[in-house]
Order: structure tokens, then C-alpha cells, then sequence
């Protein structure tokens, strides 16, 4: 099924926003992409680099007459920026996110979505690094979608949704926020603040022997270089969900801890043998 539209509107044009602008010019997927910021030189900067074909500082001629909305701004922003957009959206406009956390967005967009506008999107791929100058051609390329549909929400709007992502060249998944929310603490919001906090305690041996720090160690806290500011905000519009996750993690920690206390070799490696074999099917 072919897909073409005649305009995108994309609310932020940094790593994640100026991606998707190109994917959506390279595959044809619509005519016209016009990039919306703050910052007139960053969208220069995406317009140089062919991201979109439009720049605006002007909220409403970016959506006006678009067929769909890409918001693509930190969450604890999007319920404000959507409401502001709501008065000059098409009545078959289809607005949808890209934001690490649902349930509150959601909560909020509802308050004043009376046409049912909004249907939230997660595109799990990305990284560390933002900006319009770390954009990537094959960022969606084989990744998944996490789509977040809720009672209120068109079936036809969905199905159209589903075959965007499908041609943008991810696979989608569906949850309520709710569970997507739940899922998404524990395999990437938990994952981030370990990275920071892992970084936090080897301060010293960074700062006094960086030159011995292998591949293990940059690996694993690579996302420690992601947006504080960005993550800042994930993790307290994700709390609840954070806070059960972290409490998760203390327990196998001291689990560890009191098993090498106690020289338990071979149950040390049994769980280790747990975690290799759970790894495993992540292949």
C-alpha cells in the first residue's frame, strides 16, 4: 500500500526530528516536510542539510493543512506544545510523538483533544548524542515502534499510523500507555540512570587514569553521555514505574553482594549462567 502525503509538519529537528525528515524525503513520503524550532539557525542548519523542505519559527503555519504532526520535543513539553497546535489542525490531521514516556503526555493531551487528534508513538531507537548535526539516514531503518492507542482512538487514524512507521521502515507494537510505560522503565529508562550512576562512582579513576579504561566500561555507560536535561524529565514523568524498577535492581544487588560475602561461588555462577541465558534470546 502506497503511501503519499502532501505536507509533514515536524516540531523539532534535532537527532531525532531531523532523521525522520530525511527518511520521509528519501522514501517520498510526502511532498513537502516543514521543520518548526525556536531557533531560526538550527533550521537553516536542517534546511541545509535536507532534512525538510520548509522552515517557520510560526507554530501555525508549520501544521497548517498537514496531514500529519510529528512532535518531537522533550517530553514534559509535548502536552503544552499540542495544545497550541490544537486550533490549527486539519480535521484529518494525525498528531503523534516520539517521546520515552505515555502516560502522563496522554493524560494531559486529553483534557483538550476533543477531535481526537493525538495517538502516541515511540520509535525505540536513537542516541546519545542530539542535534541536528548527529542525524543519521538509517536511523529507522529495521527498528521498532511502540504505538500507544487508547479507547479514544480512531481505528482508521491507527491503521494509517501503523502503515507511516511501517514505511518510515519500522515494525510496530501496540500497548496502552499504561503498559508501555511499565515495559519501557525497566529496558531503557533503569538502563540510563545505571549508566549515570555506574559513571558517578569510577569519578576518580576517570579523572586520574582515563588511559586504562577499556571497551567494557565505555560500553556499558556509553548512554551516560545522553541529554541531562532530556533525562531528567523521563525520569520523573516515569517515576512510580522508575522507583519499582530501581527497588527491583537494589534486591539482585544485594542478593550479589551477600552471596560473595559469603563465598558462594556456585551460586554466583549460577546466576550468572541466568543472566548470560536470558541475554542469549536477546540475540
Amino acid at each position: 500500500m502506497k503511501l503519499k502525503l502532501d505536507k509533514i509538519a515536524i516540531l523539532g529537528t534535532g537527532l531525532m526530528g531531523g532523521s525522520l525528515g530525511r527518511t520521509l524525503l528519501k522514501n517520498k513520503i510526502s511532498k513537502q516536510v516543514v521543520g518548526w524550532g525556536r531557533n531560526i539557525k538550527k533550521l537553516k542548519k536542517a534546511l541545509s542539510k535536507k532534512v525538510v523542505t520548509d522552515i517557520t519559527l510560526d507554530l501555525k503555519t508549520a501544521v497548517k493543512d498537514a496531514d500529519v504532526v510529528l512532535i518531537s520535543l522533550p517530553v514534559s513539553i509535548i502536552p503544552e506544545y499540542f495544545k497550541k497546535i490544537y486550533p490549527y489542525l486539519k480535521r484529518k490531521c494525525i498528531v503523534t510523538d516520539m517521546g520515552s514516556v505515555k502516560g502522563k503526555i496522554i493524560k494531559e493531551i486529553k483534557k483538550y483533544d476533543k477531535a481526537a487528534y493525538f495517538i502516541g508513538s515511540h520509535p525505540m531507537v536513537g542516541s546519545e548524542k542530539t542535534g541536528i548535526d548527529n542525524i543519521k539516514d538509517d536511523l529507522y531503518k529495521k527498528g521498532v515502534c511502540i504505538i500507544t492507542p487508547d479507547k479514544t482512538t480512531d481505528k482508521t487514524k491507527l491503521e494509517f499510523l501503523k502503515l507511516f512507521w511501517k514505511k518510515v521502515g519500522m515494525q510496530t507494537v501496540l500497548l496502552n500507555p499504561d503498559e508501555h510505560d511499565k515495559y519501557i522503565s525497566g529496558i531503557s529508562h533503569l538502563p540510563h540512570l545505571l549508566a549515570y550512576l555506574l559513571t558517578l562512582t569510577q569519578e576518580q579513576n576517570i579523572i586520574k587514569r582515563k588511559e586504562i579504561i577499556g571497551r567494557g566500561f565505555l560500553d556499558t555507560t556509553r548512554i551516560a553521555a545522553s541529554s541531562e536535561e532530556i533525562w531528567t524529565d523521563i525520569f520523573f514523568d516515569n517515576k512510580n514505574n522508575l522507583l519499582s524498577d530501581i527497588k527491583k535492581y537494589k534486591e539482585k544487588l544485594n542478593e550479589f553482594e551477600l552471596l560473595l560475602r559469603k563465598n558462594e561461588k556456585e551460586k554466583i555462577k549460577k546466576l550468572l549462567r541466568k543472566a548470560k541465558f536470558l541475554r542469549g534470546k536477546l540475540q
